[in-house]
């Protein structure tokens, strides 16, 4: 074998291990139809990290759905012989604009709390309250235990009832 088809054969191992390489060549393989699936944060929309206050959406009772009647409840302080009140005091510890969402979080404050929670819509969002407190002063206390389970941003709110 002479020098120059040693030479020959070298370079055209060395061509083909070049065109083997793992680097890329200047050109992407990467789908442009799925960028946008990598970029999308379903949690950076910013209308769904907003706060929402007392002061924005006012609170009456006879604007709002009650997904759970509370009637009922007031029917059986009235067989006891007491007076229904006109207001009560509740906390506020949750809003969201999915209903799944709202019951789960009910279901797990009523849980931890052994206090009746209460799931209001006003559109769009469900709101999440807990308690029926005659007193601002128990419902204060109602607030700090609320906020001991991590719901930073609760206060208290006064419903009105609706009287028959």
């Amino acid at each position: 074998m002479s020098k120059s088809s040693f030479v020959f054969w070298v370079v055209i191992v060395v061509l083909f291990l070049s065109g083997c390489s793992p680097w890329p060549k200047g050109e992407s393989l990467e789908d442009p139809r799925t960028r946008g699936e990598k970029e999308f944060d379903p949690l950076g929309f910013r209308q769904d990290r907003k706060i929402v206050t007392e002061d924005e959406h006012p609170i009456m009772e006879e604007d709002s759905i009650s997904l759970e009647q509370m009637e009922t409840e007031w029917e059986d302080v009235q067989e006891v012989g007491g007076p229904v009140p006109e207001k009560v005091f509740r906390v506020q510890f949750y809003a969201t604009k999915y209903p799944d969402e709202a019951r789960q979080v009910a279901n797990y404050v009523e849980s931890e709390l052994s206090q009746k929670t209460y799931i209001d819509f006003k559109a769009p969002y469900y709101w999440i309250r807990v308690g029926s407190c005659e007193t601002k002063e128990e419902a204060n206390s109602l607030l700090a235990k609320i906020k001991w389970l991590g719901y930073r941003e609760s206060w208290v709110v006064e419903i009105k009832l609706k009287q028959d």
